[in-house]
């Protein structure tokens, strides 16, 4: 899978830009999505000229929902929609005021829900025991919606996802068996597949995973000085040389892969990691880990304007060998 390296978000946005502040929705967004369903409110936003505005509403399903019109501030519009019961399916159209519009179709509402980690969180649904009997119940579940972020690093904190591995899909045994460790994540797809089967209402999976990364990583840098982990052989993030920087250095997969989708609603996240820190600051885990976990909450429920819950539920396993383990682990 090809890795690329993202210098500054200024390098990204001027690229999005170079076809005259083309109007879309951010790259997170797509037909076969799920929103954040009611009590919370989903958050849409894109990308337009400047000084002009952009009305969305939605079309197609049992209820309607007119968003008022919304300027567009450096390149960027961003709206929140009324609070939508579960179900769908429903057409999002974004209207420029020059009537140019551009729309999502077959979206859902529902659940949606982040998963993470590192390598068990990225072992992908062809590779379980019962593989074959599990792709085969892929067709059964058309509204468990899935998602997966591209593999990138950044040094600076993304605005928008530089990449997509899969975007909003309906679930096919060609997706959820993509190849070792590619995509789709087999706990993400079950558990899924749970809530969908106890809930009754669509549930969107969103997978934004590395293996081998540690906790820091995945992290802040306020998360990280929250612990005194917010240097890397002795230079201050974002100060690092080149030289000490990979898929391992402190903060570039938070930038790349989670700060982008602060934006977005959702109703809780998921994550399987530890191993890669059984032997990388394993003393601070017991710091770094629920440190993250604040940071994450308290990021994504700023970021949607409130919509999502700053102490959403936040599960987790943890994969630290036992031999080795602190006796003050309190993760």
């Amino acid at each position: 899978m090809c890795l690329r390296i993202c210098l500054c978000f200024l390098t990204i946005l001027g690229s999005l830009y170079a076809s005259g502040g083309r109007f879309r929705f951010a790259s997170y967004y797509g037909d076969h999505m799920v929103l954040q369903k009611a009590p919370e409110r989903a958050v849409l936003w894109g990308y337009g000229p400047d000084d002009t505005e952009v009305t969305v509403f939605l079309s197609g399903g049992p209820f309607t929902n007119n968003a008022p019109a919304v300027s567009v501030a450096a390149g960027i519009w961003r709206v929140t929609l009324d609070p939508m019961e579960a179900g769908g399916p429903y057409n999002v159209t974004a209207v420029l005021q020059n009537n140019h519009s551009i729309t999502l179709t077959d979206v859902l509402f529902g659940d949606v829900w982040l998963c993470g980690g590192q390598s068990n969180m990225a072992f992908t649904t062809s590779q379980v025991f019962n593989a074959s009997e599990e792709l085969a119940l892929a067709s059964k579940f058309p509204q468990v919606r899935i998602f997966m972020a591209a593999l990138e690093q950044s040094y600076t904190e993304l605005t928008d996802l530089a990449g997509v591995e899969v975007p909003w899909s309906v679930p096919t045994a060609k997706l959820l068996g993509g190849g070792d460790f590619k995509h789709y994540s087999a706990v993400c797809w079950m558990f899924g597949r749970h809530l969908y089967k106890a809930l009754k209402y669509p549930i969107g999976l969103v997978t934004s995973c590395w293996g081998g990364t540690p906790v820091e990583a995945w992290s802040s840098p306020r998360a990280l000085k929250h612990c005194d982990l917010d240097r890397i052989n002795g230079f201050p993030i974002p100060y690092t040389p080149s030289m000490y920087l990979s898929v391992w250095t402190h903060s570039v997969l938070w930038n790349a892969m989670i700060h982008p989708l602060l934006n977005m609603t959702i109703k809780g996240a998921i994550w399987y990691q530890g191993e890669a820190n059984t032997d990388y600051n394993q003393k601070k885990y017991s710091c770094s880990f629920p440190s993250m976990i604040d940071d994450w909450r308290m990021a994504f429920h700023q970021s949607s304007g409130g919509q999502t819950a700053p102490d959403f539920p936040f599960g987790f396993v943890q994969d630290l060998s036992p031999r080795t383990m602190p006796q003050d682990y309190l993760a």
